[in-house]
């Protein structure tokens, strides 16, 4: 002690004292007791008991994975009798006793740490094949945590049919005072090894040749062994011939028989179960694929608005019924054209920022409205879903990509993910502070600079409009604003979309005098369909001006009539709509029902379907929020009724039945043909060879146009040589590429010349394959678009 009479003696001297701990009375005996050999696809029987009562975990493991993975079995005694040093830990819970809740509200929104489930919709909308086929189980097993004692029990883990190998069996006990582990080695070996040799993706029609190696193990089986292989189609796939085959194969050797399949005409994941036996003795194992229509996943729909109230509208499309969608509905209010144009963005197959985005800002402008408010938690996930999307594609400057690795920001796409992120957040949604802020960063450089083109003005109004919502003084930038359009544009920026974004910031800054001089010079319909550009449409232009009237004009929305909302869904009705165009329409028409309409009551509204002859039949009716019919997949069109004028809509979504026979050209030209070797032209080659996909784009007019998505979907069998996709050709530079198992996607502009995209694929099937057109589509601009024609390809066995 600091006191102490023995002045002698340092206070602060201190000894140390080594010692030990004895093992044997932590260490709990554990005895596994497993096979020698195991077979595959039976059940493994893993007996096990401890000395003294306690918990345990049992596993089973192919070695295989264990070496990859440098696994060594658990050594807990190791880990906490461990040699340790002196340590200090220092803790406090001040931050605790009262946290921010704002705080935690924007830490839980960091993208991280959340479960999604990726639903066949999800795939669909990032072009994935959705009928996805079963693929083989590793051998891995977990007992979870069971009771153990000193009796015996045991355990039992069926051994994947296609897994042939050493297996390790592990055990980790744990009782109060003592733990422990133990390990077992055991041999999975069947009396033959199957090996099918089966490709893994095709199409309806696809007619190919599946080699499967048998190895005979059967001890004791001579040298003239004969073994019966057969093959079991699921029923997406019909066997051409005979489907039982005898082989002789003497022991420890190995043969191979082949079988021609054909995948019939419904899609799904399939799979053909081959079995080898002689006498009692059977091995089988399941070789899987896809089987997946020639064509994309397409959504379309119809819509309009009929006075009379009683209106007929065919339906075009001949679906596969697997993942078919079909819908009418009708309603006094246009609010019921939000069910196609959602349908639409949700099977959207392309994924820029701005359509990731579309996707989901809608949505939460719907929750405001009660028709839609039993929808909030599933908006909750979309939200959080999408915000994990856009966390990698924002970069230093506060601004985000187009397209993921994207190297410099998108003017406007950037601005229109802060306009989300702050409807979002004003709405009680989790914003990441850190992303929103700098995305303000971003904002503010858009609101600084000069003015040239009204597009570009616009996008500078939207920047100056959200940093006003976020609390800014944008005096100054919105008198430059102003300036730069009486100097470039005099005589027609008052009429454009810019002067009602100015004219919403005047009247956050409580200048009700100037908004309402500048809101009125705005008129939807002004605009003609010609005037096109990708994120400026004329819907997309109109539908944010009723979306402005109903955040800070609502008295000039009520003005409104019924005349002014036909004339902006007019576009709507004509096919003219793209992504950004549909989000603000969903957005304006959710504002105007909630300021202007009200909800939605009973509606005395019929649906019926009619089939090919004529013949019609009564549909069952949802009516909340509108009167809603799901058509049989059948059903040649649908028949609405009603009293009073009504706006419908009727949707289609899935896969056509008939492959297209006929190229398109509608302002896009796509061409695709196979080259072998020596750059000819081919229709055929052998398994195993290589063969150049050439894709020849161009743009038919002397207009340039942007945001293209080129669709090749290959034939069944063709493996991409993913190394040889190009990222760029001559003078052109994709903007992004998306390579997936049964097609590439390229994404840029074309102008009038030729564009040749050249990759290499693999044959690596023998068979007759369907070959699917080639798409071309302008992403933003729905009436241009291309098709190349179908065809067949051969592939002759490699020997």
């Amino acid at each position: 002690a600091a006191d102490s009479p023995e002045i002698y003696i340092s206070p602060l001297s201190y000894a140390v004292a080594p010692f030990t701990i004895d093992r044997s009375k932590r260490r709990l005996e554990v005895t596994l007791q497993v096979p020698e050999i195991a077979r595959p696809g039976k059940s493994l029987e893993i007996g096990y008991r401890t000395s003294r009562p306690g918990r345990i975990a049992i596993f089973a493991v192919d070695e295989g994975i264990l070496q990859v993975a440098n696994y060594q079995t658990p050594q807990p005694l190791d880990h906490f009798l461990r040699k340790r040093a002196l340590e200090v830990t220092t803790r406090q819970m001040l931050d605790l006793i009262l946290p921010e809740y704002e705080l935690i509200r924007e830490l839980s929104a960091s993208g991280g740490g959340m479960r999604m489930m990726e639903a066949v919709a999800d795939a669909l909308g990032k072009n994935l094949n959705p009928f996805a086929r079963k693929v083989q189980q590793p051998a891995a097993f977990w007992s979870r945590i069971v009771d153990t004692g000193p009796e015996q029990r045991s355990v039992s883990f069926e051994v994947p049919e296609s897994f042939s190998g050493q297996l390790r069996v592990m055990a980790v006990a744990v009782s109060e005072e003592a733990m422990g582990t133990a390990q077992q080695q055991t041999l999975v070996r069947g009396p033959f090894v199957i090996s099918p040799n089966m490709l893994t993706v095709a199409a309806p029609g696809d007619e190919f040749i599946v080699t499967v190696g048998v190895a005979n193990l059967v001890a004791g089986s001579g040298e003239q062994a004969t073994i019966t292989l057969s093959a079991e189609p699921g029923e997406q796939l019909q066997i051409i011939g005979e489907a039982t085959t005898q082989l002789l194969i003497a022991e420890g050797s190995e043969g191979k028989a082949e079988f021609r399949v054909k995948a019939l005409d419904q899609p799904g994941g399939a799979a053909v179960i081959f079995k080898a036996a002689m006498g009692k003795e059977e091995s089988r194992i399941t070789a899987t694929l896809s089987v997946r229509p020639a064509v994309p996943y397409m959504a379309s729909f119809d819509s309009g608005y009929e006075e009379d109230g009683d209106k007929a509208v065919s339906l075009p499309r001949r679906l596969y019924p697997q993942l078919a969608q079909q819908k009418a509905s009708a309603s006094g209010s246009p609010l019921v054209l939000v069910d196609g144009l959602n349908n639409y963005l949700e099977n959207f197959p392309h994924g820029c920022t701005e359509q990731v985005v579309s996707q989901v800002f809608p949505v939460i402008g719907l929750m405001q409205h009660p028709g839609f408010a039993n929808e909030a938690g599933q908006t909750h996930e979309k939200v959080a879903a999408l915000i994990r999307k856009l966390r990698p594609r924002q970069l230093p400057d506060g601004g985000f990509a187009l397209w993921p690795g994207g190297r410099s920001s998108a003017g406007f796409p950037s601005v229109y993910v802060m306009h989300f992120l702050t409807e979002a957040r004003e709405l009680g949604y989790a914003v990441p502070a850190e992303m929103y802020h700098r995305g303000l960063e971003y904002l503010r450089r858009v609101a600084g600079n000069g003015v040239s083109e009204l597009e570009a003005a616009r996008v500078r109004g939207a920047a100056i409009y959200l940093l006003t919502r976020n609390g800014e003084v944008t005096t100054n930038d919105l008198v430059h604003l102003q300036e730069g359009l009486e100097q470039q544009h005099k005589k027609v920026w008052r009429k454009d979309l810019v002067a009602v974004y100015m004219a919403a910031v005047y009247q956050l800054l409580k200048k009700e005098a100037d908004a309402g001089a500048l809101v009125d010079g705005y008129r939807p319909g002004q605009l003609e369909q010609e005037h096109y550009s990708d994120f400026h449409s004329p819907l997309t232009q109109d539908a944010q001006y009723v979306y402005l009237l109903a955040s800070h004009f609502p008295e000039r929305l009520k003005a409104l009539k019924g005349e002014g909302i036909r004339e902006l869904v007019k576009p709507v009705f004509g096919g003219h709509y793209n992504t950004i165009g549909s989000a603000y329409t969903i957005l304006a028409l959710g504002a105007y029902s909630r300021a202007v309409l009200g909800p939605v009551a009973n509606e005395a509204i019929t649906i019926v379907q009619t089939d090919a002859q004529g013949r019609e039949s009564p549909l069952s009716l949802l009516r909340h929020p509108f009167t809603t019919a799901t058509p049989a997949v059948e059903a040649a069109g649908v028949a609405f009724g009603a009293a009073e004028a009504i706006f419908y809509q009727v949707s289609q979504a899935g896969f056509d039945q008939q492959l297209p026979r006929q190229a398109v050209a509608e302002g896009l030209e796509v061409q695709r043909s196979y080259l072998d070797g020596e750059g000819n032209e081919v229709t055929s080659l052998r398994q195993g060879q290589e063969v150049t996909v050439r894709l020849r784009i161009r743009s038919v007019g002397e207009k340039y146009t942007s945001n293209v998505a080129v669709i090749d979907l290959l034939p069944g069998g063709f493996e991409v040589i993913r190394s040889s996709v190009p990222r760029d050709a001559s003078h052109w530079q994709s903007d992004y590429v998306d390579i997936r198992e049964d097609r590439v996607v390229f994404y840029g502009g074309f102008g009038a010349n030729v564009t040749e995209l050249r990759y290499r694929a693999r044959l690596t099937a023998a068979g007759e394959f369907v070959v699917p057109p080639a798409y071309a589509e302008a992403m933003y601009n729905r009436s241009i678009h291309g098709r190349s024609t179908a065809g067949r390809f051969s592939v002759s066995n490699a020997e």
